[in-house]
């Protein structure tokens, strides 16, 4: 069974072959931030499945 998405918001991640930051759609899973499915770097056009999250917008 598939866990729903709770929240999808806009974040930036880090590329793992241009090693570069890059805006991409992130799911939030109750703790947990990955970045959603099926998406390309727009430097190099790599997968970021695997991406690292490293920024998620939130107010103070």
């Amino acid at each position: 069974m598939k866990a729903l998405v709770e929240n999808h918001m806009l974040g930036q991640v880090h590329c793992p072959i241009c090693t570069h930051t890059v805006p991409a759609d992130i799911d939030l899973r109750g703790k947990f931030a990955r970045v959603a499915p099926g998406q390309r770097c727009p430097r190099c056009s790599s997968s970021l499945d695997v991406a690292v999250v490293i920024q998620i917008p939130e107010a103070a």
